[in-house]
């Protein structure tokens, strides 16, 4: 069911019909179409199949080859799901709890299947470093996990599960094979230990982990013997990508190097769509280190953008959370030691220039989106913080929060200037905009698309078996 669902709302109607009878086509099942089933739910109520365990006997099957068994099915979940949703956080709470309302959804959103995430993840995660962490973790080449996990990606397109043979062109082995399993998937038995020991009763259901996002195979054998089935192709891609950063920040130099490789990525994203025209520099030395990690300066206007990038992951217990910068408050300290580096790079290189600045704090995780609630907590906190390092009021400039997605977006669809101007027009104490959203828009009609930053390059450099492969 989950897979025939996510099939057809990618296009492959022909395939998601052999297991599912479904009515109209795949627009129809997108979002905004008659048909759509918000793909996170079906995500929720597969994880609760799994902790509920095998079923009994005797036990009432619905017929889940039938649209009308699915509708069913997700009604009785909704129920349960709408029961329980303001179990942990009070009616005047609710505007703190929009992130993790939001943050089921986002990936979904965003898109899991294309370059742009691939290319990112890759870049920042399958460096050296990264590589040998990943290696002394798992006792596998992480060039080959990749391999052999984007091979699956690729045989499930069309059918839910593969066989070992599969991948037999890629030159990878079963026993391989097996150690990729064993990393980012599990036998059924072992997914319903998993569901049951991760089950918490003080989370509502609907934000428990998701089996499909931390380990999206499913082993399963019949006469023929192993297949690796895929419940969610869009999550064993975000596994194979952005999943990575779990297997590897608790390595002390990968995490350095990935965060050093993502300043990197932002730096060569910008200058490809800043122009000709504009100065797109690294972090400079200073007085007291080094200033933020990109200082874009244009000078026929005299205006500028300093930028912090910031790599850390939202934690799980952020996205669980009814209150997150309550419960959290220091999961958030990157975000406020982002704002501070900013004003304080402005203190040191550009308080006597005539320069006019404005700050980005660019993040890998949007932190700060759906977050109308905690920005201007955060921004007390940077206040604060400022004091102690002697940052005078002035020195302290507007100062936006931008996921990286979402910058890359403005980037391409807008000008230099209305980004400008919309960083320096944007309040942390006003961020109900039209968008609503803690992030940087900018309101102004777009006037055309710039040509896309190269992604495919990236991977091809993280991974060079890439142009090589015939998957």
């Amino acid at each position: 069911m989950s897979w025939a669902i996510e099939a057809m709302r990618d296009g492959f109607d022909e395939a998601a019909r052999r297991h599912l009878h479904m009515p109209g086509n795949p627009a129809d099942h997108q979002i905004g179409g008659k048909f759509f089933v918000a793909p996170w739910s079906i995500d929720a109520t597969l994880r609760e199949k799994l902790f509920l365990g095998p079923a009994e006997n005797d036990a009432k099957r619905l017929n889940l080859r039938s649209w009308n068994g699915v509708a069913k099915l997700l009604n009785i979940y909704t129920s349960l799901s709408n029961a329980e949703s303001v179990m942990d956080y009070s009616p005047n709470g609710v505007l703190a709890a929009m992130p993790r309302l939001f943050w089921p959804q986002y990936d979904w959103q965003l898109g899991t299947s294309n370059m742009f995430r691939v290319g990112r993840a890759w870049h920042v995660y399958a460096t050296d470093e990264g590589k040998a962490a990943f290696y002394s973790k798992h006792g596998i080449d992480l060039e080959i996990f990749l391999k052999v996990g984007f091979g699956i990606y690729a045989g499930s397109a069309e059918h839910p599960a593969i066989r070992a043979g599969y991948l037999s062109a890629l030159g990878t082995t079963k026993t391989q094979l097996h150690q990729v399993r064993q990393i980012i998937g599990n036998t059924l038995e072992g997914h319903y230990e998993w569901a049951k020991n991760t089950s918490n009763p003080d989370i509502p259901r609907d934000f428990l982990r998701s089996v499909t996002k931390e380990r999206p195979i499913f082993e399963v054998s019949d006469a023929k013997g192993r297949a690796y089935f895929v419940p969610s192709r869009s999550n064993l891609m975000l596994r194979i990508t952005d999943g990575l950063y779990y297997d590897i920040v608790s390595d002390p130099d990968a995490r350095r190097r990935s965060g050093e490789a993502f300043e990197g990525l932002c730096l060569k994203m910008v200058k490809h769509y800043a122009g000709a025209s504009r100065s797109v520099e690294p972090e400079r030395r200073t007085s007291y280190g080094m200033s933020a990690d990109i200082l874009v300066e244009d000078d026929s206007t005299s205006t500028g953008l300093i930028i912090e990038c910031k790599i850390r992951r939202i934690p799980q217990k952020v996205l669980t959370s009814p209150d997150p910068f309550e419960d959290c408050a220091d999961a958030f300290d990157d975000i406020v030691k982002g704002i501070v580096q900013i004003w304080r790079t402005y203190h040191e290189l550009y308080s006597t220039s005539h320069m006019n600045m404005s700050g980005i704090v660019l993040q890998y995780d949007p932190w700060t989106i759906l977050g109308n609630a905690f920005v201007s907590k955060l921004f007390y906190s940077a206040h604060e913080k400022a004091n102690v390092a002697g940052i005078p009021d002035s020195d302290r400039i507007p100062v936006a929060m931008a996921g990286y997605f979402d910058f890359e977006n403005l980037l391409r669809k807008h000008e230099y200037c209305d980004i400008f101007e919309a960083a320096c027009d944007w309040d942390s104490e006003n961020v109900y905009g039209s968008e609503f959203g803690g992030v940087l828009s900018v309101e102004k009609q777009s006037k055309g698309t710039k040509s896309a930053f190269d992604y495919g390059k990236l991977v091809k450099e993280a991974v060079p078996w890439w142009g090589e492969s015939s998957v």
